[in-house]
C-alpha cells in the first residue's frame, strides 16, 4: 500500500494545522469493472512516504476546481457521513408478535441431585491445595434451592456510509468521467464485500461516474519535484558517524568511518545525488485522477444484562462470564419490545431496546437480534460442626463459589 492511500486510511489522517484536520487524501478504493460497477482493488506498489503532515496537503487539487457532481454537491477532501434513507416501518402480525413470548421455563431445564453435588464440590475442593475433601464428603447437606439467573444480549447489526473526493496517480486507462447522475450514497455497492451478519466490517469502494483528470498541483505536471528528503542538497548526514567522518571504535580508537568513507555525508537515498525526485503524488506520470470515494463500515452494537438471583449476591458479578442453556432468540430487521413471563426479565430487555432505538442518525439498522440464556444456580446450605453454612454452583459446566469452605489449610495447620 503506497503512502498517499495509507494517509488516507480511516483513523490514520494526522491533524495539519493550516487547512483541515485528518483529510482523507486517497483512498484504497476498487477499479470500476467493464459494466460500471465497483469491486475492490487487493494492492499496489508505491513510493516511501517522506513529506510531513503539512506537506501532504500540497498534492490535494484546489477544491474548488472540483466539479459539482449531482448528489455530492458538498463533499470535499474530508470524509462526511451521510444519513440513510427513511427506514420503511413494516407492521409486524399477530401471530409474529406472539413468538416474543417463546420463554423455556427454567424447571426443564436439568436440576443437579446431592450426589452431583457432593461430586462437583470435591472436584472443586481438589483443585485448591488449601482444600479438605473429606469435608466435601462428610458435611451434611440441609436444603437444596434452585435459583435461575437469566442472561439477556441484544445486537443492532448497522452499517455507516461516508463519502470523499480522493485522487491516485493516473497510469492511463479508460475514465469514467463526470457526465451521467451517479448514484447515490447508498446505491452504490448493491451488497459488494457485505460481511455475514452482526460481523463487524469495513471496505472502499468508488462512486461511478465521478472520474475528473487533472494536471498534479504538485509537480505542475513535470512529474518530478525538488527532492524534499535532502532539501535539494543531493545528499544528507552519515547516520553512523554523525557527520564527523570518524567514530571510536569498540577498542577505543578513532578511526574513519567506513560507511561515508571519513566525508561525513552520502548520497540523497531518494534522489540519489539528482537533487529533484520522483514526484510522489503523481508518481511521475504529471497528472493524477480524482473521484469520489466511498467508505463502508458495518457495525455490531452489544449489549447484555443480567438479572440474577436476589441472595446469590457472592456470584452476581460472576454470572456474566459463565455459559447457560439457550432458552429464547429471535432475529428480526426490527425489535419493537419483548415479552417473557419473567416481568423483570422483560424489563431489561424493552429498556435495551429501547436504547438502540437512539442509534446515530447515520447508522442503517440493518438487522436485530436478542436472545435469553438461562444461568443454572444452585444454592446448597450444608451442615458442617453444628454450623451451617452455604455455597452456589452455577452455570453450565457446574462452578463452585464457596467463600464459607469448612476445612482450610495454612502452612499445614487446620483451620475449621
Amino acid at each position: 500500500m503506497s503512502w498517499y492511500r495509507r494517509a488516507s486510511a480511516p483513523g490514520l489522517g494526522k491533524t495539519s494545522n493550516r487547512r483541515r484536520s485528518s483529510a482523507s487524501y486517497s483512498v484504497a478504493v476498487g477499479r470500476r469493472t467493464s459494466n460500471g460497477s465497483s469491486r475492490i482493488r487487493s494492492s499496489s506498489k508505491g513510493h516511501i512516504r517522506d513529506f510531513g503532515d503539512d506537506d501532504i496537503e500540497v498534492f490535494l487539487p484546489p477544491l474548488e476546481e472540483m466539479p459539482t457532481v449531482v448528489g455530492y454537491e458538498d463533499v470535499t477532501f474530508e470524509m462526511c457521513t451521510v444519513n440513510p434513507p427513511p427506514a420503511v416501518l413494516v407492521t409486524e402480525d399477530d401471530d409474529a408478535s406472539d413468538e416474543m413470548g417463546d420463554l423455556k421455563p427454567f424447571t426443564e431445564l436439568p436440576h443437579l441431585s446431592e450426589k452431583e453435588i457432593r461430586k462437583t464440590l470435591i472436584r472443586h475442593a481438589d483443585s485448591r491445595c488449601a482444600f479438605d475433601k473429606d469435608a466435601a464428603r462428610e458435611m451434611r447437606i440441609v436444603r437444596i434451592d434452585y435459583r435461575p439467573g437469566y442472561k439477556y444480549t441484544l445486537e443492532s447489526f448497522t452499517e455507516t456510509r461516508q463519502v470523499a473526493w480522493s485522487f491516485e496517480p493516473y497510469t492511463g486507462g479508460p475514465l469514467d468521467e463526470v457526465g451521467p447522475a451517479p448514484p447515490g450514497p447508498w446505491e452504490v455497492g448493491g451488497g459488494v464485500g457485505r460481511p455475514k451478519p452482526f460481523h463487524v466490517h469495513c471496505t472502499c469502494l468508488e462512486v461511478p461516474h465521478t472520474d475528473l483528470l487533472t494536471t498534479c498541483k504538485a509537480c505542475y505536471g513535470v512529474g518530478s519535484r525538488r527532492c524534499t528528503a535532502c532539501s535539494a542538497l543531493g545528499w544528507e548526514r552519515c547516520s553512523l558517524c554523525l557527520g564527523d567522518g570518524h567514530k571510536i571504535s569498540m577498542q577505543g580508537h578513532r578511526e574513519r568511518c567506513f560507511r561515508c568513507i571519513g566525508t561525513g555525508r552520502k548520497k540523497c537515498w531518494k534522489c540519489g545525488g539528482e537533487t529533484i525526485a520522483v514526484c510522489a503524488g503523481c508518481s511521475g506520470t504529471g497528472q493524477i485522477r480524482c473521484f469520489i470515494a466511498l467508505n463502508i463500515n458495518w457495525s455490531n452494537h452489544v449489549d447484555t444484562d443480567i438479572l440474577d438471583p436476589s441472595d446469590a449476591l457472592p456470584i452476581s458479578e460472576k454470572l456474566e462470564y459463565v455459559k447457560g442453556h439457550l432458552v429464547f432468540q429471535d432475529e428480526r430487521p426490527m425489535l419493537a419490545s419483548a415479552s417473557f413471563p419473567v416481568k423483570d426479565l422483560e424489563c431489561i430487555a424493552n429498556s435495551l431496546l429501547e436504547k438502540h432505538q437512539r442509534i446515530s442518525s447515520g447508522e442503517k439498522l440493518l438487522l436485530q437480534r436478542h436472545g435469553v440464556w438461562a444461568i443454572p444456580v444452585t444454592c446448597v446450605t450444608y451442615e458442617w460442626k453444628h454450623k451451617q453454612k452455604s455455597f452456589f454452583v452455577y452455570g453450565s459446566k457446574n462452578e463452585v463459589c464457596a467463600p464459607d469452605f469448612p476445612e482450610r489449610y495454612c502452612c499445614c495447620c487446620a483451620v475449621s
